[in-house]
């Protein structure tokens, strides 16, 4: 069982604030009507892919090489469900999520799923870290897989995701990736790291990744190591 506490919570003064309602968190933007964000891995959408997921359908696990009790640290959370499909196929998954308030809705939503018999044994395969995901590798140095998504909406776009992960980027707005993660992740200790990037947007990184697997949308670059 994941530990809730509400001590540390900051609410915003201004555009967003984090509310309890009817025992769920969730975040509520101000100056938009739009239906506040709360996490769940109860969508019917969702739970369909989960129990359609195998290694050989889901490109994310084919890029990361999932199996069982393989060792993967997420270090881009946010939403949870990437982390959460891995943990499904049997990877033991580390979250690691540098805002408090999305940490704060993920808890809400892993503690929620962890009262589910069918998904409960997916929960005991997740852990979930409040941190800058830099910080957190740099304490610890060895992993089998470690997984980026720095969710960089495509400038190419005229019109953001939908739903939830529009919420998400436009909360995170502020918040800068400046390439220094992925310099972190180059110093630790990995068998394979792996950064998903939108199919349009390739940014130079400090090496040529040794391979990629793509469909029409997105693209998993992937770099070996020991």
């Amino acid at each position: 069982m994941f530990e809730r506490s509400d001590r540390w919570i900051v609410l915003s003064v201004s555009r967003y604030r984090l509310s309890l309602v009817d025992g769920r968190y969730c975040l509520i933007d101000s100056f938009l009507p739009q239906k506040p964000l709360s996490l769940s891995f109860f969508a019917p959408k969702f739970l369909r892919r989960l129990k359609a997921a195998s290694k050989n359908n889901e490109l994310l696990a084919k890029a990361v090489g999932a199996r069982q009790g393989l060792k993967v640290v997420d270090c881009t959370a946010g939403l949870g469900r990437e982390g959460f499909l891995l943990a499904h196929l049997g990877c033991d998954v580390t979250l690691i999520e540098r805002s408090k308030v999305v940490h704060t809705l993920l808890l809400d939503a892993l503690n929620w799923a962890s009262f589910d018999p069918d998904l409960k044994k997916v929960v005991e395969r997740i852990s979930l870290y409040q941190s800058e995901a830099k910080e957190y590798l740099c304490r610890h140095s060895s992993w089998d897989v470690i997984y980026i998504d720095p969710m960089f909406p495509d400038k190419k776009k005229t019109s953001l995701p939908k739903g939830d992960m529009q919420y998400l980027q436009r909360f995170l707005s502020k918040e800068k990736n400046d390439g220094s993660l992925l310099e972190s992740a180059f110093r630790c200790k990995f068998r394979r790291l792996v950064v998903k990037r939108p199919l349009k947007i390739r940014d130079k990184d400090i090496r040529k990744a040794d391979r990629s697997i793509q469909n029409d949308k997105i693209c998993f670059d992937i770099y070996l190591g020991i």
